[in-house]
Order: structure tokens, then sequence, then C-alpha cells
């Protein structure tokens, strides 16, 4: 871990104490990076890319239920042969059985007080033990789920608290600071951080094909040396985002003067500025942990196992005894039945690993595109904002504010 942070200050140092190519062209271009001159329209569109290609053909009123079931048979096609398999063994049993009760019955009908009736009293007088191990079951795969669902429904509070963290971090940076290169650079890393740990969850670098690196190049997010830098560093690429966000934080207050920070310190303040930042930036280390935690911890292959087993162990049972009260709509009840709780095994499966491509998965994707777009419109709005506040051109009645009138709205991105 030594290793790491020595060699991300030397990054840093590197990154800021000598001219590279993106601050030469940042020179060219102007103060103002021209990332934070792009098009907030752009990204709009970038978050709604995914949700319209997959809702395209089925927004209509009608289409509600066709939606419905795309998504349900979706969300186990890499698992349709086993569901299909098991489902289709079931009821092959349950068919038997219905076939093997008629044949008893008839067979005891033949026979009163014959063997062939006493095994059908037994057969029937079995509902309760079925009834029982049922309820064992129900309970075993329901507790299963419970704890597949609470893994993928913290991942996505935890998200949501990386994307508010991160857009906090945005605020105060374009707030507190007073060094424009600096800034561009430390909303650049904020970016780069969401990008890092949607790669870093899913098992990749972020210099690999499937990421995202080459296009946070291309944005001028990140310079290719700072990229190699990253892949070549041992840490978590996350991590590495967050010690580049400190060193940049120290290169602002270390400008002469006190000219990278806009409030002097009279009244001493930086302190309590720099346990803010700090904070939060713990904040986001915590959070990237706890995802880190989830999905590692997953869920035993024993249990699986046990899961499984009881399915088919509880089946069996169930279709030689429902067989002799229902016949021949076992096999229905039986495919019905085995339908659901397949789908709740395999449900869980999926969720046990929320941060993959399935469609159950957490939409990291959009999550990233939120948080670029957003800290795209905290840069924008920070100039104009500073400018109002300062120029004191408000309108003002005996010497007191007036704030005009109007309607607060608000404007939620659709995710997923």
């Amino acid at each position: 871990m030594d290793t790491s942070l020595n060699s991300g200050t030397t990054a840093a140092s590197v990154t800021m104490g000598e001219p590279t190519e993106t601050s030469h062209r940042r020179s060219t271009l102007g103060s103002r990076s021209p990332r934070t001159r792009m098009s907030i329209s752009s990204f709009s569109t970038l978050l709604r890319s995914n949700s319209a290609r997959r809702h395209a053909d089925i927004d209509d009123e009608e289409g509600k239920a066709q939606f419905f079931l795309t998504l349900l048979f979706q969300s186990i096609e890499d698992s349709s042969s086993f569901f299909a398999s098991t489902i289709l063994f079931l009821v092959a049993w349950a068919t038997i059985c219905a076939y093997g009760a008629h044949e008893l019955r008839k067979l005891a009908a033949a026979d009163p007080d014959g063997i062939a009736e006493r095994w059908v009293e037994d057969i029937v007088n079995g509902k309760d033990a079925v009834a029982v191990i049922g309820t064992l079951f129900v309970f075993t795969v329901v507790f299963r789920f419970n704890a597949c669902y609470d893994g993928w429904h913290e991942s996505r509070v935890a998200w949501g608290d990386i994307i508010s963290r991160s857009l906090e971090m945005g605020m105060m940076n374009r707030t507190w600071f007073a060094n424009d290169e600096l800034q561009d650079k430390l909303s650049g890393y904020i970016i780069v951080f969401g990008y890092s740990c949607k790669s870093l969850l899913r098992g990749n670098s972020l210099k690999e094909e499937s990421e995202d690196g080459k296009d946070l190049v291309n944005r001028r997010l990140i310079s290719q040396h700072e990229l190699d830098l990253m892949h070549n560093n041992p840490s978590w690429q996350p991590h590495f985002c967050l010690h580049m966000i400190r060193e940049i934080i120290v290169q602002l207050y270390m400008i002469p003067d006190g000219k990278g920070l806009r409030i002097d310190d009279s009244k001493n303040v930086h302190g309590e500025i720099f346990k803010c930042l700090d904070n939060t930036l713990k904040d986001l280390n915590t959070l990237i942990g706890n995802c880190v935690r989830v999905r590692a911890s997953g869920l035993p292959a024993s249990y699986d196992a046990i899961t499984m087993t009881s399915c088919i162990t509880f089946f069996i049972i169930a279709s030689v005894v429902w067989s002799m009260s229902i016949g021949w709509m076992t096999p229905i009840i039986v495919f019905l039945a085995s339908m659901i709780i397949m789908f709740l095994i395999v449900m869980g499966s999926k969720l046990v690993d929320p941060f993959g491509l399935d469609k159950v998965d957490i939409p990291m994707e959009d999550f990233c595109a939120t948080i670029e777009a957003q800290v795209h419109a905290i840069d924008e709005r920070s100039k104009s904002i500073i400018t109002a506040v300062s120029s004191g051109k408000q309108q003002r009645l005996n010497g007191i504010p007036i704030r005009r009138k109007s309607i607060a709205t608000f404007h939620i991105p659709k995710l997923a």
C-alpha cells in the first residue's frame, strides 16, 4: 500500500509540476477547459440512450404486458437451459406420478381392501408431511432470495451515495478554490473516479477496451500518461483517483499567498474547509469498499446446492402425494409452482453480483454518466453564480433584496 501511495504522489507531482500535453492544450484554448464548454444536452442524451434503446418499441400502453414479460425472460436468458431443463424434469415426473395414481386407483377399485387401496390411503395421508417439507423449503428459498436482494439493494444505495458525494466534491471544488487549471483537473478526477469504480467492480482495468479509459482521454478528462500510470500502478484504481484528488488539493493549498483559495485564512477557516474535503473523500473510500465487500462476499456454493436439492426433493415427493388428490392437474400445478420457484432461485443467483451486465444488475454506466453530466453542469454554472453574487445587481427595495418570483422545478433523469 505504501508503494502505491508513493507512486500516486509521484504521479501527481509529475502531472502538476511540469507542463503536460493536457495543460498545453488548455493554455491554447483558454482559461477554461474545452470540457467545461461541452453541451450539457449531449450528456443528457447519453443518460437517456440506454433507457431509450431498451424501451423504444414497447413504450405504449398496449406494450406494458409485453415489456414485463420481456424483462422477466431477459433476466434469466443466461440460465435458460438450466431453468428449462429443471422444470421439464419436474413436469415429466409429475406426469408419470399422475399416470401412476390413475392406474393405482383403478387397481384399488378392482380389489377393495387390497394392497392397492392401502397404498392409496397411505399416500393421501402423507399430505401433512409434504406441507411441512414445503414450508421449510419455501422458507429456504425466500431467505436465500432476501439475502441476495439485500446485497443488490446495498450496492444501489452505495452508488447513490457515490453520486451525492461526487457532486458535493464538485461543488466544493468550484466554490472554495481559485485556480482554473487545477480545478478542471480535480473535476476530471471526480468524474474518472466513478468510471474507475465501475471497472474495478467488474474486475477490469479502466484502460481495457471494454471500459471507458480511451473515451475519457478523448474527452480530455484525463491524459494518456495519467491513464497509463493508473493502469500500471498496483493499487485499486478508485484509490488512485482519490489519492490524485488529495494531491491536487494540496497543490491548491500550496499556491503562494493563498491564491489557490477564494477565502483568506483571517478567520482560520482553511482547516475546516480541509476537514470537509477530507471527510467527503473518506466517505467515497468507504463506499467503494462496501461495494467491493458485496461483490466479494456472494453466497457459499454449498448453500446453492442445498437449495436446489431441496427444490428437487420437494417436488418429487409432492408430485406423488398431489397426484392422488388432483390427478392430471398435478403436472399443471407443478409446472406453475416450479416456474415461480426457479425464477426466485435464478434471479437470486443474478442478484448476488449486482455489478455485471445482466438485466437485473444496477446500471453503473448510467450512474457514471449522471456524475459526469452533473459535474459538467456544476462547472458551467460556477462562474455565472460567482458573477451574479459578486456583481450586486440584485433587485432591492429599501435596501432589502427582493427574490424574483419563480417556480421551483427539478428533473431527475431515468437511470434504468
